[in-house]
């Protein structure tokens, strides 16, 4: 991927506002001429079995996932390079050494049931995230976000900080903004399934199209949606949306039938031979590196909980068989055991600490027989890894997405590999709705996923992974995102660092104390580089986003990149 800015220009932009807005929005959302309106977008997606749930707050994991083509947020946010664009909101400006935040709301916005959206609504979301924590997923209003106070003031919404913190914009932006004369008579919003929503953005739900047989239910354009004028092309130019839940590999057969247009699914498959090459006309995908595959060894389990037994694991695992296998080497050999994607090694990794993410990136049996050994844990006659307590370990399940093959594969892999260390470990394969449960309750022992944070620069990574607002102290205490359930107070603290200064030397000295911390204590294991895994058919419509136009991520539906996207998809 190569639109990465350097981050020094992105935290400028988020320090004095973007000037150029106007710009951007025509950047995202450029005039087509001649389009052709109209059609129905046909998306597959791997959740498996879904829930009845469209409450945006809830993970995608318990809920239908449309919050982002529904609801809308006050600015779209490009992935890869954390640029701006403006939607509800239409600019922002901080002020006052950066603990005030001005974002103006743009005006003439409507509900779909007719009523004005205003800034006191905005106002209330973000006052409401408060109130109930539980929904407040992306730190808002956490320990160390600084956030003291949200208010309505004329067209514009004021954020108040007790001390700086610019980053937390970028969260912000991507918050689905609720209609308070809906919301706030809801007494329970972790319970509310909010099965007739009242939204703002580019689609309804269908009422009554959920189908709980097999999962699949549609999206009809909002009449009420304010880019649904002459002004903005009248957008959507699409009619309407069917999205079908499915298990395992079969979003693949979808595609190649001309059922469906659009799918995210990269798992174990290569997308030229079984995709792009039967026919390279229609056939497309766009696989960028964004994000990390993580071995994640749930640190409040036995043995999990010991710094040298994982280090041992990350020092047994072939990557390179991983890389090959699993994706056939579409996401490189560049992996960082920091967790630092590609793009951003060469501005941010510290280069002192090269030889030790070396040691701990390396294929290594035999040093890692000798680690463990140091620790205490050694083999019996019958080959079995004993713990200091002369006990064998028990047989460790990997956990994986159902039909989810490349991580099934990678898990195959891990299980030989660690074998060679006397670890017995089996494969255990679970539908989306349990898999994701079991992995933010912390009952899962060792699992294959991604990295939970991703943005501009490592700070998001590690603001995800290692935030104790985002963590759990217990088993069964829902963690949002740090599934490692690691933290340390010196990551804390160079978070808050980070987020109070604008200055990009101490930033870099603040992300070199996190780094160092995670190669010494491996609070997770960095498998592979992550691509995203965007596979769609130029059949029926036109207009995505690709490497050569990447004006938003290549994401799922139920991503805030698909916002972009459904808004400039059209009939071909």
């Amino acid at each position: 991927m190569k639109k990465f800015v350097v981050f020094a220009l992105v935290s400028a932009m988020l320090i004095v506002g973007i000037s150029a807005f106007a710009q951007e929005f025509t950047n995202i959302f450029p005039p087509v001429s001649n389009v052709k309106y109209g059609g129905t977008l046909r998306v597959v997606t791997t959740w498996g079995p879904v829930a009845f749930n469209l409450n945006p707050f809830q993970p995608s994991g318990q809920s239908l996932g449309m919050g982002p083509v529904m609801y809308g947020t006050l600015f779209l946010v490009q992935p890869y390079n954390g640029a701006m664009t403006p939607f509800f909101g239409t600019n922002y400006e901080w002020s006052n050494n950066n603990l005030v935040l001005t974002v103006t709301i743009r005006q003439g916005l409507k509900w779909s049931d007719g009523q004005p959206f205003t800034p006191e609504d905005v106002a209330f979301t973000f006052n409401y995230l408060k109130k109930y924590p539980a929904l407040d997923t992306n730190g808002i209003w956490s320990s160390i976000s600084n956030l003291q106070s949200v208010a309505a003031s004329g067209d514009n919404v004021i954020f108040t900080f007790s001390k700086p913190n610019t980053p937390l914009l970028i969260q912000i932006a991507q918050i689905p903004i609720v209609p308070e004369h809906i919301w706030s008579s809801i007494t329970d919003p972790t319970k509310f399934l909010n099965q007739d929503p009242v939204v703002a953005g580019p689609f309804l739900y269908v009422k009554g199209s959920y189908n709980s047989a097999n999962y699949t239910f549609e999206l009809v354009k909002n009449p009420n949606f304010f880019m649904n004028t002459p002004e903005f092309g009248n957008r959507p130019f699409i009619d309407k949306i069917e999205v079908r839940s499915l298990i395992g590999g079969q979003p693949l057969q979808y595609l190649l039938k001309g059922d469906a247009d659009w799918s995210y699914y990269g798992s174990g498959i290569d997308p030229y031979t079984l995709w792009y090459n039967k026919n390279p006309a229609t056939n497309k995908f766009w696989w960028p590196t964004s994000n990390a595959n993580i071995l994640y060894l749930n640190t409040q389990k036995y043995p999990f909980n010991n710094v040298a037994f994982r280090k041992a694991i990350s020092m047994a695992i072939d990557r390179k068989a991983l890389e090959d296998k699993a994706y056939f080497g579409t996401g490189g050999y560049d992996q960082s055991p920091t967790g630092i994607i590609p793009a951003q090694q060469k501005e941010w990794l510290d280069p002192t600490l090269t030889e030790l993410a070396s040691q701990l990136n390396s294929f290594n049996i035999p040093e890692a027989q000798k680690i463990l050994a140091a620790a205490g844990f050694t083999k019996n006659a019958q080959g079995q890894l004993c713990g200091p307590d002369g006990k064998p370990l028990p047989t460790f399940k990997i956990l994986v997405g159902a039909g989810w093959g490349d991580f099934i594969t990678m898990a195959q892999i891990i299980s030989s590999d660690l074998a060679q260390l006397g670890i017995t470990t089996v494969t255990d394969q679970e539908p989306w709705d349990t898999y994701i449960s079991s992995v933010m309750t912390g009952t899962y022992e060792m699992v294959i996923s991604w990295e939970t944070g991703s943005g501009p620069s490592p700070y998001y990574l590690y603001y995800y992974e290692f935030n104790p607002a985002f963590s759990a102290t217990t088993i069964g205490q829902n963690a949002s995102s740090g599934w490692s359930r690691y933290t340390n107070p010196l990551i804390t603290d160079a978070l808050q660092t980070y987020a109070q200064t604008s200055d990009l030397s101490l930033q870099k000295q603040a992300i070199a104390t996190i780094e160092r911390i995670v190669l010494q204590d491996v609070p997770f294991v960095v498998l592979t580089n992550r691509t995203d895994f965007m596979e769609y058919s130029e059949r029926t419509f036109v207009g995505w986003p690709s490497a050569e136009n990447p004006y938003a991520g290549a994401g799922n539906i139920d991503w805030s990149d698909a916002l972009a996207i459904v808004l400039n998809v059209h009939l071909k």
